[in-house]
C-alpha cells in the first residue's frame, strides 16, 4: 500500500509545505493511476472507510452507557426508600411523590410550549431547505426531521432527569438515617447522577450517529461526482462531509430546548424560593413540615428542574457542538471524521471507572467540616480517575485509527498530533476543576474572605463574595489561553477542536456531580427535623457537598462553552469560505489563529479581571473601619483597663487586636511615604499642616513617628466628631442661643450660598452675648 500511495504528489493532491494537508478526493479516486494494478482504491485503507465504520464505536459505547444508565437506575429504585412504619419515613416518601408530582406538572407546561415553538421552527426549516437544497432535493425532509427528532429526546431526556432526582433523594436519605451513614449516602446520591449521565449522554450521541447514518443514506461512493463542487478536499467521503454538515438540524433541536428549558425552568425555581422564604418568615409552622407547605415543595421542584434538568441540557449541548465543530472541521478525512465520536463515546469507560470509585471514609468524625472534606476527596479521587482513564481510550482510539496511516496522507504522526492535543485537553480539564474547587472550598482563603466579611454586614459580604468570583475567573481563562494556543499550533483549527473534545472528556463525571445538588438539598430538607444522631451532621455535609460541586460544575460548563464556541467559530468560518483552516494551509497560519482565539480570551477576561480588583478594593473599607475599632478600643480601653493585657498571647481576640494595631501602623506609614513623595523638601518646610509638622520634628525612629500619625487619626476623628455631637446636643437644649447664632450665619451669608472658608473667616469675628 505504501508503494501504491507512494507515487506523485501532484497525483496525490499533497501540499509538500505540510504533510498534514492532503487532498483525499485524489487520492480515492478510480482515476487516479496509482489504481491501475491489481487493488482498487475502494479496498485500501483509509479509502474504504464508510458512514457505519466513522459511528461504529459511537454507535457501540452510546448503547454501552444506555444499559448501564438502565441497569444503575433499575438498582436505584431497588434501594430502600423512607421507612413508611416511622413518621419521618412516611413524611419522606410523601415529599418525594409530591416533588414528582411538581416535577411532571412543571414538565407538561414546558414541552407545551417547547413543542409549540419546535412545530414552527420544523415547518420553517422544511420550507427554506427544501427550496433551497445545498445537495439534493431531500435536505429539507432530512433536516427538519433531525430537528424535531432531537427536541422529543431532550424532552424525555428532561423528564427522565427530574423522575430521577425526585426518586433519589429518599435512598440518599434513608442511607444517610440508617443504612450506609456518609459514604452510603454519598454513592446513593452520585449513583442517581451516573443514571442521569448515563441515559441521556449515550441517548444523545446515540441517535446523533445514527441519524448521521441516515442523512448519509444515497451519498456514498458516486457522491462525489455529483455534489464534487460542494464537498471541497472531501473526495469520496463527500457523502459523509455533507451528512455531518446536515446534522445541523439535530444541534439546533437540542439548543432549542437547552433554551426554553434553562429560561422557563429558571424563572419558576427563582418564584418558588421567593414564595417559600416569605412562607418560613410568615408561617413558620407551616414552613416547618415540607410535606404540608406547598411553597416548599414548589422550591424542591424547582431546585430539581433548574440543577437536574437545565444544567444537564447545558453540558449536552456543550459536548454535541464540540463532537460536531470537528466533524465539520475534518473536511470529508474519514479519520479525522472517525477520531471524535470515538473517543467521545469511548469515555463511557471512564465514567463507569469514576463510579466504582466513588467513596469516602464512615469513620464517625465530629464536624460538619471533616464529613464534608471526606465527601470532597472522595468525588476528587473518582475525577482523576476519570481522567486518567481517558488517556488510554484516547490513545488506543488513535492507535487503532492511524496505525500503519501512510505518510503520504500525514503518517501515522498526524494521529499523535491529535492524541497530544486530547491529552492537553484533559489535563486542562483538571486545572479548571482544581482552580473553581479552590474558590468554592470551606477551607480556603477566598471562602473564609467572604464569611469575614459578613461581620460588617450583608452588604459588604456580598462585595468580597462578588469580587471573589470575578477574580475566581483569572486561573481559568489562562488554562483556556494556553489549552487554545497549544492545540492550534500543534494541529490548527481541528487541533483546538480536539483539545475541547479532550476537556469534556469528563462529562460523564461533571453530569453526575452536577446533578447531585437537588438530591442532597432535597435530602437534607426532609431530614430538618431528624433528631437521630449524626444525621444531621451527615445530610448537611452531604447538602455542601453538593452545592460545591454545583458551582464547580457550572464553572467549567462555562469554560467548556467558551471552546465549544470557538470550535463553531472556526467551523463557521471553513464552511464559509474565510480561509483555510486545514492544519498548515496556505491561506492561514494556524499557530496565528490560535493566538487570535487566545487573545479573544484574554480581552473578555480583562474588564472582568480588573472590576474584581475594584470591588474588592471597595470592599476594604469597611473592613478598615472594623479594624480600626478593634484597635481603638484595644489600646484605648482594654489596655487602660488592664495593662497585663498585652502578655496574654494565647488570647484570640488579643492576637487580632494586635493584627489590626500592625495594620494601622502599616497604613500610618503608607500615608507618610505618600506625603513625602507628593511634596518637596522645599514644599514640607513652608507647609504649616500637621503632617509637614510631623515630618520636621526629630523622632527616634519611623515607627515612633507613624505611631504619632495613628494617633494624628484616632484622636482627630474622635475629639472632632464628639465636640461637633455636644454642640448640637447643646444648641437643640437652648434655642434662643440657636437663634441668635442663626441671625449671625445669615449677617455673614443672606443668599444662602455654599459655604466658602472666606465667609467662615469673615463670620469669625462676629460676636453674640448669651
Amino acid at each position: 500500500m505504501n508503494v501504491l500511495l507512494g507515487q506523485s504528489g501532484a497525483l496525490l493532491g499533497s501540499n509538500s509545505g505540510s504533510p498534514l494537508y492532503v487532498n483525499l478526493g485524489n487520492v480515492c479516486s478510480g482515476s487516479n493511476p496509482i489504481w491501475s494494478g491489481t487493488k482498487t482504491w475502494g479496498d485500501v485503507y483509509p479509502c474504504n472507510l464508510n458512514a457505519g465504520s466513522i459511528v461504529s464505536a459511537g454507535v457501540l459505547f452510546s448503547l454501552t452507557a444506555v444499559v448501564v444508565g438502565a441497569v444503575l437506575h433499575m438498582l436505584l429504585l431497588r434501594w430502600p426508600k423512607g421507612d413508611e412504619t416511622q413518621a419521618w419515613g412516611a413524611r419522606m416518601n410523601k415529599l418525594s411523590t409530591l416533588i414528582k408530582r411538581g416535577g411532571a406538572a412543571l414538565f407538561s407546561s414546558m414541552a407545551m410550549y417547547t413543542m409549540g415553538l419546535a412545530i414552527f421552527v420544523f415547518l420553517l426549516i422544511l420550507v427554506i431547505f427544501s427550496s433551497r437544497a445545498a445537495s439534493d432535493a431531500t435536505d429539507g425532509i432530512r433536516v427538519a426531521a433531525g430537528y424535531i427528532i432531537a427536541v422529543v429526546l431532550c424532552l424525555g431526556i428532561v423528564l427522565i432527569s427530574i423522575n430521577n432526582a425526585g426518586e433519589a433523594f429518599t435512598r440518599a436519605a434513608r442511607s444517610a438515617m440508617q443504612m450506609g451513614g456518609v459514604s452510603g449516602s454519598l454513592r446513593t446520591a452520585y449513583s442517581s447522577g451516573s443514571v442521569s449521565g448515563m441515559l441521556t449522554i449515550g441517548f444523545v450521541l446515540f441517535f446523533l450517529c445514527v441519524y448521521y447514518l441516515f442523512m448519509s443514506l444515497g451519498r456514498s461512493r458516486d457522491a462525489y461526482s455529483q455534489y464534487g463542487n460542494k464537498c471541497n478536499l472531501a473526495g469520496v467521503f463527500c457523502g459523509q462531509t455533507l451528512g455531518w454538515r446536515e446534522t445541523t438540524g439535530f444541534v439546533y433541536g437540542v439548543t432549542t430546548v437547552t433554551i426554553m428549558v434553562r429560561g422557563m425552568a429558571g424563572i419558576f425555581a427563582k418564584a418558588a424560593e421567593v414564595g417559600s422564604e416569605l412562607i418560613f418568615k410568615l408561617e413558620p409552622d407551616q414552613a416547618a413540615d415540607p410535606s404540608r407547605n406547598p411553597a416548599s415543595i414548589a422550591d424542591q421542584t424547582g431546585a430539581v428542574s433548574v440543577d437536574a434538568a437545565a444544567m444537564l441540557m447545558d453540558l449536552i449541548e456543550t459536548v454535541l457542538f464540540i463532537v460536531f465543530a470537528a466533524e465539520v472541521l475534518a473536511q470529508g478525512h474519514a479519520p479525522r471524521m472517525a477520531l471524535p465520536i470515538w473517543c467521545m463515546s469511548a469515555t463511557v469507560v471512564s465514567g463507569l471507572a469514576a463510579y466504582g470509585f466513588v467513596r469516602c471514609s464512615n469513620a464517625q468524625v465530629a464536624t460538619v467540616g471533616e464529613r464534608y472534606r471526606n465527601m470532597m476527596w472522595g468525588l476528587r479521587i473518582a475525577l482523576y480517575v476519570c481522567a486518567i482513564v481517558n488517556i488510554f481510550v484516547f490513545a488506543i482510539a488513535t492507535g487503532i485509527l492511524y496505525r500503519g496511516y501512510p505518510s503520504r496522507f500525514g503518517g501515522e504522526k498526524e494521529g499523535w498530533y491529535f492524541f497530544s492535543c486530547l491529552l492537553l485537553g484533559d489535563i486542562a480539564s483538571l486545572f479548571v476543576w482544581e482552580a473553581n474547587s479552590y474558590f468554592t472550598a470551606t477551607a480556603t482563603s477566598p471562602t473564609r474572605s467572604v464569611a469575614a466579611a459578613g461581620i460588617t454586614g450583608a452588604a459588604t459580604m456580598f462585595i468580597q463574595g462578588t469580587g471573589v468570583g470575578l477574580i475566581s475567573l483569572l486561573p481559568t481563562g489562562l488554562v483556556l489561553m494556553l489549552l487554545i494556543i497549544s492545540c492550534g499550533a500543534i494541529a490548527g483549527q481541528y487541533g483546538i477542536a480536539m483539545g475541547a473534545l479532550g476537556f469534556v472528556s469528563v462529562a460523564w463525571f461533571v453530569v453526575a456531580v452536577a446533578c447531585l445538588a437537588p438530591v442532597t438539598y432535597n435530602a437534607d430538607e426532609s431530614c430538618n427535623q431528624s433528631t437521630t444522631a449524626g444525621v444531621r451532621e451527615t445530610t448537611v455535609s452531604l447538602f455542601l457537598c453538593g452545592e460545591s460541586c454545583a458551582s464547580e460544575s457550572r464553572a467549567w460548563s462555562a469554560a467548556a462553552a467558551v471552546l465549544a464556541g470557538f470550535s463553531i467559530l472556526a467551523a463557521f468560518k471553513q464552511e464559509a469560505g474565510l480561509g483555510a483552516l486545514m492544519m498548515g494551509g496556505t491561506e492561514s497560519d494556524s499557530a496565528s489563529e490560535g493566538i487570535m482565539f487566545a487573545c479573544a480570551v484574554a480581552g473578555a477576561l480583562t474588564p472582568l479581571f480588573v472590576a474584581g480588583i475594584n470591588v474588592l478594593a471597595i470592599g476594604k473599607g469597611p473592613a478598615l473601619l472594623r479594624r480600626f475599632k478593634m484597635a481603638t478600643m484595644e489600646i484605648f480601653s482594654k489596655r487602660l483597663a488592664n495593662p497585663l493585657r498585652k502578655y496574654r498571647f494565647w488570647d484570640a481576640e488579643m492576637k487580632a487586636a494586635v493584627a489590626a494595631c500592625g495594620e494601622l501602623m502599616d497604613i500610618a506609614g503608607e500615608i507618610v511615604q505618600r506625603y513625602k513623595e507628593r511634596n518637596t523638601e522645599e514644599q514640607i518646610r513652608q507647609d504649616t499642616g500637621i503632617m509637614a509638622h510631623i515630618l520636621r520634628t526629630p523622632y527616634p525612629s519611623d515607627k515612633a513617628r507613624n505611631a504619632d500619625v495613628v494617633t494624628m487619626l484616632l484622636a482627630g476623628h474622635d475629639t472632632t466628631g464628639f465636640s461637633v455631637a455636644w454642640i448640637l446636643v447643646e444648641l437643640a437644649r437652648n434655642p434662643n442661643i440657636l437663634r441668635k447664632l442663626r441671625a449671625e450665619l445669615d449677617a455673614v451669608n443672606p443668599k444662602m450660598l455654599p459655604w466658602t472658608l472666606e465667609m467662615v473667616m469673615r463670620g469669625a469675628g462676629c460676636r453674640w452675648r448669651c
